[in-house]
């Protein structure tokens, strides 16, 4: 009976907690992955330091203004990109984990791209928004390629048309904006 009730609790409490996260995703089973790249970049920085070193860090030019605002409203930024020089160090296994967390309440996958090849290669770019409630809360882009991996998540407010405004900076692509 105890096991019964204790399931039954964990049934119910399991989307509560999901919910909870919100849009930031746990990176962490991607510790293993940095230990095989040849190459790495990762950037942590959360809402504290966005409100203190985020807006130091935006270099001048005309999109300033826009990515100082946005900056302004995020809770996190969240980047891990990683080179492979053996084509075999990772596959979507390890990046599987990371991509479940995305199936919480308020994420949505609006472009997907899957590229299998007959010698073995592959590619795939995933974009989700988190969008409860009606307004973007986040956004979690996925490049993956046989020798590399690239993981984005953007954690807060977001006004997709401001967002080309973060090109360029904390090692997001020039042309993340919707123009």
């Amino acid at each position: 009976m105890k096991t019964t009730i204790a399931l039954v609790a964990f049934t119910l409490l399991v989307p509560v907690a999901a919910s909870a996260q919100g849009a930031r995703i746990n990176l962490s089973a991607l510790d293993r992955l940095a230990e095989r790249a040849t190459e790495k970049q990762e950037i942590t920085i959360d809402s504290m330091m966005l409100k203190t070193a985020g807006q130091a860090l935006v270099p001048s030019g005309r999109n300033a203004e826009a990515a100082k605002q946005i900056l302004s409203e995020l809770e996190g930024v969240y980047v891990r990109s990683y080179e492979f020089d053996d084509p075999k160090a990772y596959s979507m296994d390890d990046v599987n984990p990371i991509r479940k967390q995305l199936s919480a309440p308020g994420w949505t996958r609006v472009v997907v791209n899957e590229e299998k090849g007959r010698d073995g290669d592959w590619e795939l770019q995933e974009i989700w928004l988190f969008n409860p409630g009606g307004k973007i809360g986040g956004i979690f882009i996925i490049n993956a390629e046989r020798n590399e991996l690239q993981i984005i998540n953007i954690v807060g407010p977001i006004d997709l048309n401001k967002l080309g405004g973060l090109g360029g900076i904390f090692g997001i692509p020039h042309n993340i904006g919707i123009n």
